[in-house]
């Protein structure tokens, strides 16, 4: 005969330590996501009150396979043979344990299976009851091992009894010390074009002036802030009063049909991880990550003057973004005076505030001096000075000027002179905050769906890697998947302990990642960005189809004018431009602040007269003209709204194709844990009483 109730007293140590939602939430996976709550309720039940009858272990003659289960008659088929050499041979017993526990696996599987055709009635059709697979019996050891109190060498497992003799089966681990886990390094996992160029390959001409690796790294910090804020949009935050809405009513938000938002907190503490990652060099020490650390006053909310976007709004039902946060801007709409021209600079006015917020950047700069202060505020001018070139009509005007006069300029002849200097006045496009979704959802990727390669890492007891702190920060406001969170990392720090578990893992440093409890935590920020950013898209290819070139009711949307992808044909010149006004600016900052400036020029006046009219200025004529002259087939491009219209078209449908992709696995994941974060489906008095046993 053979005793054992090693299995069963892990289980119920197991059940002992979670209440009822916690057990339920970390088992439902392993067995079947299709089980009732109140069947895994039920075992909860039975579990901590000892009701739960053993499953009992027959000693057979047969030596293949070593465990057998028999969901019939309910019993564990041991093979004597296989006990007789784990007697002999003790390097055998952590296999032959973990046989047993697979089969114990397969027996808790039949109680669930007992649980549910009581559930339904003596009416229900009879059905032979199917074996758990072997992928369940494997996560079920798996799951126990990994987190329940380390077993350790010499732990007796179960009691062999033949002629009256009765022999204890203990288990013996190797003797060596576990093997010491390898680190794997992440990798950016995400190679742009060579032929794109952003902000920060923008900002590299720092360095030809003086600036050093480090402190080009620092002043794109403050640049790289200003694109990253156009995360916290009226759309997205939820409203400062709703900031402690807990995740089960977001969920419940959803499922309604209501958008569901994020709070600013959390989303800031997201792009402080991205920092973290982006910025790591920076924050080596505590005083560099305290001047690196992402705050909410350091990297704002999104206004449209920090990016050179038009702030119109078509939406005259809109609610006043300020009662979402008194930080963000008020509403423009299509009416206000802001979308005049100005008669003297030929431009919009709204492009005054995005003038006056650069110089404030710049001036600030050069007052805080080379610090990291500083230089961040020299980034963040830069941002504007940058985008002016990317966001406007600038470059076509441009060209139009050297005498490319069938280029398109994206806005009608104002023909008083009155009301404008220039007959083409400068424009820029609406909804720019669309760019940063390209820029976000492959890091949010990789930040809070780590691949194999990532799962193994040399972390102490106690450390946290950023995956970690993603994972606390979003689980925050939900008490239940905190909590569950918290158990896997237990788990984990007494990891380089649990040498049986690894042993079954054949592996240094393999650990249970709890997927439903980081679907849920991905499920609660990716939605919302995945919702607000296809609201974008749909009301991008509204006003595709109208044409600002003839139509002057039409605005020009960032999609239709934005340069800063490498599918437009005027993205190089555009980045041409913009490096030679960072190099001038950059330059003249650096000698200020090195003493050598003399009586030269402020560095905000020199970055104000990059923004002006085309026409009102020669600097860029000559570089234009060589542009112009080596690249033809673009210019060309240039002419046709349906050339420009079908790159928009492409670049909108391949966004929103991954978009819908990314939705559809989203939503997927909230059906799959709807349950799981709404307590109301925890009742014990839906619970099959005392179950079969």
């Amino acid at each position: 005969m053979l005793h054992s109730s090693f299995a069963l007293e892990q289980f119920r140590s197991s059940a002992t330590q979670l209440d009822a939602q916690l057990f339920t939430h970390l088992w439902r996976p392993v067995f079947n996501v299709d089980i009732a709550p109140s069947h895994l309720v039920a075992l909860h039940q039975a579990l901590k009150t000892d009701t739960l009858a053993n499953v009992i272990h027959e000693v057979v003659d047969s030596s293949a396979p070593a465990v057998l289960y028999k969901a019939e008659r309910k019993v564990i088929e041991v093979s004597k043979a296989e006990i007789e050499l784990a007697l002999a041979e003790p390097e055998r017993t952590p296999a032959l344990l973990l046989n047993m526990l697979t089969g114990f696996a397969q027996y808790i599987s039949s109680v669930l299976d007992d649980y549910q055709a009581q559930s339904e009635g003596e009416d229900a059709p009879s059905s032979p009851v199917p074996s758990a697979s072997e992928t369940t019996s494997e996560a079920f050891a798996q799951t126990l091992l990994f987190y329940n109190t380390p077993v350790a060498s010499g732990s007796e497992f179960a009691l062999y009894e033949q002629a009256g003799a009765i022999q204890a089966l203990l288990l013996t681990l190797p003797e060596q010390d576990p093997p010491t886990p390898s680190r794997f390094s992440a990798g950016n996992g995400n190679q742009k074009s060579h032929a794109s160029f952003g902000h920060e390959s923008i900002e590299q001409v720092l360095q030809e002036v003086g600036f050093s690796e480090d402190q080009r790294k620092a002043i794109y910090y403050g640049n790289w802030l200003r694109d990253y804020s156009q995360l916290i949009d009226p759309k997205l935050v939820l409203p400062a009063d709703k900031a402690n809405t807990t995740g089960s009513e977001v969920l419940q938000a959803i499922i309604e049909g209501s958008t569901p938002r994020i709070s600013r907190k959390k989303l800031t503490a997201i792009v402080d991880l991205f920092a973290l990652k982006e910025f790591n060099s920076l924050q080596t020490s505590p005083q560099g990550r305290q001047d690196y650390i992402v705050t909410t006053k350091r990297l704002g909310v999104y206004l449209a003057h920090e990016h050179v976007d038009n702030p119109t709004t078509f939406d005259i039902d809109a609610a006043d973004p300020k009662l979402i946060d008194p930080d963000f801007a008020a509403l423009v709409l299509p009416d206000h005076v802001n979308n005049q021209v100005l008669p003297k600079r030929s431009m919009k006015r709204y492009i005054r505030r995005p003038i006056a917020y650069m110089k404030k950047k710049l001036d600030h700069a050069q007052k805080a001096g080379m610090t990291p202060e500083g230089m961040r505020c020299l980034g963040e001018g830069l941002h504007v000075l940058e985008d002016y070139f990317a966001h406007s009509n600038y470059v076509e005007l441009m060209l139009r000027k050297i005498g490319h006069d069938a280029v398109l300029v994206w806005t009608t002849r104002v023909e008083s002179r009155k009301r404008s200097r220039h007959e083409w006045p400068v424009v820029t496009g609406l909804f720019g905050a669309l760019d940063i979704v390209g820029s976000v959802l492959d890091p949010l990727a990789n930040l809070l769906y780590p691949s194999e390669s990532l799962k193994p890492q040399n972390l102490a007891p106690g450390e946290r890697n950023d995956f970690d702190k993603a994972m606390l920060i979003l689980l925050e406001d939900e008490p239940l998947l905190l909590k569950a969170y918290g158990l896997y990392l237990e788990a984990r720090d007494s990891l380089s302990q649990n040498w049986f578990y690894k042993l079954f893992n054949n592996a240094a440093a393999v650990v249970e990642l709890p997927k439903k409890t980081i679907d849920y935590a991905t499920g609660q920020i990716k939605r919302p960005l995945l919702k607000w950013s296809g609201d974008h898209i749909a009301t991008f290819q509204v006003h595709l189809d109208k044409d600002p070139n003839v139509d002057a009711t039409a605005l020009v949307t960032h999609s239709q004018l934005s340069k800063d992808h490498d599918t437009h044909p005027f993205h190089t010149l555009a980045v041409g431009l913009a490096s030679e006004a960072v190099r001038t600016v950059g330059r003249a900052m650096f000698e200020q602040w090195n003493g050598t400036a003399g009586d030269a020029e402020q560095p905000s006046a020199l970055a104000e007269r990059f923004l002006v009219h085309p026409n009102d200025s020669e600097c860029f004529d000559e570089f234009v003209r060589q542009w112009a002259q080596a690249n033809a087939q673009k210019v060309e491009q240039g002419t046709s709204l349906e050339t420009l219209r079908t790159l928009q078209a492409e670049e909108l449908d391949h966004t929103l194709e991954e978009i819908k992709s990314a939705w559809q696995a989203a939503e997927e994941q909230v059906q799959e844990i709807e349950e799981l974060t709404n307590t109301s489906f925890w009742s014990f008095a839906n619970a099959p009483s005392g179950g079969p046993f």
